[in-house]
């Protein structure tokens, strides 16, 4: 899976960062092991691995993904810690390979680009090897302007449309991706922790602002329905010309464990 460019990333950081539940992180890493490698999923250019790294630091990891380029970023951002090793591998064929040894599994902002039966090979094996998982800021369809427009649902729902695009791994879940995890893994013993961690965007953040109101409305463009255009056209004209005061978009982290 690629597609998520490294600037895009570095930009939605510190907003990851604000919203992550630092006490359900907390407590899924005193469950692990203190010397057990613990696996991250579509890894990214290493923020997910950074968060956690700086609260339980020495900690043995493995960095999974299979975006040539980000694995640059993170080849260079963890250069000085040998306890990180670094491995390309398609996670749509491969999950099996990535977590050969592992302890735990950690991803972030993954589950909802991922399908129905991907979750459940990821659930079984979960499930076979007894492994706790933290997966964190997925989300779950929240999205809330500040001020509203009369078209922001219909906008969403293209989104969400848009979002059920094939990403390599088969139709995505999207929105209902973490509560669909939860089942599986609840249907094989675990037990599971969900909390919210929703990015809340303000007026000063204009960046990102901007970013999320071109790539929504942009992919709900690409996503409209014949009778849709016009009024997706519309809000993407009205979002351009008065940035918004505030965005919230809904997240949830959740923690798994068996007893």
């Amino acid at each position: 899976m690629t597609g998520f460019s490294a600037d895009w990333l570095a930009l939605r950081e510190p907003f990851d960062v604000a919203a992550r539940d630092r006490a359900l992180a907390l407590e899924f890493l005193a469950r692990v092991p203190e010397h057990g490698r613990i696996v991250d999923l579509g890894a990214g250019a290493g923020s997910n691995i950074g968060y956690l790294n700086a609260l339980a630091a020495g900690r043995r990891w493995r960095h999974v993904d299979d975006d040539p380029a980000l694995l640059a970023v993170a080849r260079a951002r963890f250069a000085a810690d040998p306890g990180i090793e670094l491995r390309r591998l398609d996670l749509a064929a491969a999950l099996e390979a990535a977590l050969d040894d592992a302890a735990a599994v950690t991803c972030a902002a993954l589950l909802d680009l991922v399908s129905a039966a991907w979750l459940a090979h990821l659930a079984d094996a979960l499930a076979r090897r007894r492994l706790p998982l933290l997966a964190v800021l997925t989300y779950d369809g929240r999205m809330v302007w500040a001020p509203d427009d009369a078209a922001d649902a219909r906008v969403a729902a293209a989104f969400h449309r848009d979002m059920a695009r094939d990403k390599g791994f088969g139709a995505a879940l999207g929105p209902r991706a973490a509560d669909h995890l939860a089942d599986l893994l609840r249907a094989r013993g675990a037990s599971v922790t969900l909390r919210p961690s929703d990015w809340r965007i303000a007026a000063a953040d204009a960046a990102m602002l901007d970013a999320m109101r071109d790539g929504i409305g942009a992919a709900a463009a690409a996503s409209a329905l014949p009778d849709e255009g016009d009024e997706i056209a519309g809000w993407r004209a009205r979002r351009a010309a008065a940035r918004p005061q505030g965005l919230v978009i809904g997240h949830l982290d959740l923690a798994a464990v068996w007893d």
